[in-house]
């Protein structure tokens, strides 16, 4: 297959900037109208920052893109960007439903000081491995800067394969990538064909409960969505998985399992929407944000529900997110 690279002048941003670590998909403080919080917002990022994370994931499937219009998020974005203040890179995620909508989104996340974009390919609609190819190579060209592709097949109809991830790198439209479909056989290959052509493309895995996979398969960071509730946690993980102590990594993520396996309320239905609303309730009562609220038709928790987090789920995350809770 012949590949024509394509020359980028890359921003002083993503020049300089490093794409690893731990990058939480920041939860949606929300008024409740249904207005983005943004005090609540800049409150949780600094504490996310101080925690250690190495970077913030705007607008993600956490973050509950899909409750704004273009023009709110753009303001998650520049919040994100106020409250981390320099210190670590905010990637925005700005994919939509055609190739204008994303390029509208990119160009407003970036002038509001993203340092990376990422995109899901189009969803609703069905579309073929070379209109997506063609779908990426538009919106870089059109923002000027390489994308991240963001992996998320389970709410996707068609998503970017393998070969089409591998090519795109190779003309410069990627420049990362984003696996949140928890397939370690899928992120094995493509670790595998992207060593095999010999390209370099920073991976960052989404799944809570595939971080270790992630690292000991070359993941640069995780994405992980308990990163809003343990963020001190994860940066303990990604820092022994650096040193390649595999028996901490594993060890540290049996914690993060005991806090996944009690993040779903009892008769509640499992899904991002349901995590999005656990998330904020679990930061509202821990004093991190100002309310619970989400966006419409998402169902608010009921009180037995609320009361079942606050017995068995708030000790854990104190536990979790404590040094002391390390016995390796």
């Amino acid at each position: 297959m012949a590949y024509m690279p394509v020359a980028f002048t890359p921003s002083k941003t993503t020049a300089s900037a490093d794409l690893s670590g731990v990058l939480p998909p920041v939860v949606l403080p929300m008024t409740p109208e249904g207005e983005v919080d943004s005090p609540s917002l800049q409150s949780h990022v600094s504490h996310l920052v101080s925690s250690g994370v190495h970077g913030l994931w705007a607008n993600g499937t956490t973050g509950e893109f899909y409750a704004l219009d273009g023009d709110g998020r753009a303001e998650v974005v520049r919040q994100c960007v106020k409250a981390a203040a320099g210190r670590v890179p905010v990637v925005a995620h700005v994919g939509d439903t055609t190739t204008s909508l994303t390029v509208r989104h990119a160009r407003e996340a970036l002038a509001a000081g993203a340092t990376f974009v990422s995109v899901l390919p189009p969803y609703f609609v069905s579309f073929g491995q070379e209109e997506l190819k063609r779908h990426f190579r538009e919106l870089a060209h059109a923002i000027g800067v390489p994308v991240l592709a963001y992996h998320l097949p389970q709410f996707i109809p068609a998503t970017l394969s393998i070969d089409s991830i591998v090519e795109l790198t190779v003309e410069g439209v990627l420049c990362g990538a984003k696996d949140s479909s928890s397939n370690m056989v899928w992120f094995r290959q493509l670790q595998r064909r992207l060593r095999a052509e010999g390209v370099s493309l920073p991976c960052l895995t989404g799944g809570s409960s595939v971080a270790d996979l992630g690292y000991l398969l070359g993941a640069v960071g995780s994405v992980s969505s308990t990163g809003n509730l343990t963020p001190a946690h994860l940066v303990r993980q990604y820092e022994a998985a650096q040193q390649g102590d595999w028996t901490r990594v594993l060890a540290l993520q049996e914690q993060s399992e005991e806090l996944i396996e009690l993040l779903t309320p009892p008769g509640a239905t499992p899904g991002p929407g349901l995590s999005a609303t656990v998330y904020k309730y679990l930061l509202a009562k821990q004093g991190r944000i100002d309310c619970e609220f989400s966006a419409a038709p998402l169902t608010q928790l009921s009180p037995e529900q609320c009361r079942y987090l606050d017995e068995q789920v708030l000790p854990v995350i104190a536990r979790v997110e404590s040094p002391a809770a390390e016995l390796v």
